[in-house]
């Protein structure tokens, strides 16, 4: 009876041994700060600005002016050339009116894919300057399966700059059971939406430094390298499927 014991023992002992390696894998992260658009290459930026339906003609009007939360990087006395992404808004009359920034980034096929976001994202941060206008913002993150998600990124009625921030939710999927398992999220617009209460005639924002917070480990396996696209791409050509699957 003790022997059978000893073995049953051991055999949960070994087992343990097994699954730990594998749990251990699964939460070990290495979390890293990845900046998508400092703005401070207006010529690689690449965004267009999009109004609703009562826009005022000619609006919504994006420029790159020198500026700078100097929360961020101080009072800058080094003369760095920063920039940020202007947003000159008007609309005809009030309401839920929005006006969408888009990042006008394409694959190789001519397709609008937005930013591409490396990792695993947790965070997504940006600097947004307000003037007391009643507005709030949102970010869309595009999954795999070509699914939109929405991020509240909150109140935009205060004044002057400030750092605007929303966790990512694990119900938004970053990956599938099958290989290559790690699938992407795409940034694919920011939106300033104004309350139907509040003046819209004229306004001003200012966004800088869009950055994630995002887990970079990668779990390595023998015969990764024929999971890269890349290499799926020249082996069987741009007309696959991937494979699909959730």
């Amino acid at each position: 009876m003790r022997q059978a014991s000893l073995v049953f023992g051991l055999f949960i002992l070994m087992s343990m041994l097994l699954i730990l390696p594998v749990a251990a894998d699964e939460k070990t992260e290495n979390l890293m700060s990845v900046v998508l658009d400092d703005f401070d290459t207006p010529d690689q930026s690449n965004w267009i600005a999009v109004g609703s339906k009562f826009t005022t003609e000619g609006f919504p009007k994006i420029a790159f002016p020198t500026a700078w939360p100097e929360a961020l990087y101080g009072a800058n006395k080094e003369g760095n050339d920063y920039k940020v992404l202007g947003v000159w808004g008007k609309f005809d009359r009030q309401g839920y009116n929005y006006i969408e920034l888009i990042p006008d980034r394409k694959n190789n096929k001519d397709e609008f894919i937005g930013i591409p976001i490396p990792g695993r994202i947790k965070m997504l941060d940006l600097w947004v300057w307000g003037s007391q206008y009643d507005f709030y913002m949102e970010a869309h993150l595009m999954d795999y399966r070509g699914f939109t998600h929405v991020l509240n990124l909150g109140s935009i009625k205060h004044e002057g700059w400030r750092n605007l921030r929303a966790f990512i939710p694990s119900s938004i999927p970053q990956g599938r059971k099958y290989v290559p398992q790690h699938e992407p999220l795409h940034l694919t617009k920011l939106v300033i939406w104004t309350k139907p209460w509040e003046r819209v005639d004229n306004f001003y924002v200012y966004i800088d430094y869009l950055k994630i917070l995002s887990d970079m480990f990668i779990t390595r396996f023998d015969g990764e390298d024929l999971a890269n696209p890349e290499v799926v791409e020249r082996i069987w050509g741009s007309d696959n499927s991937g494979g699909g699957g959730k």
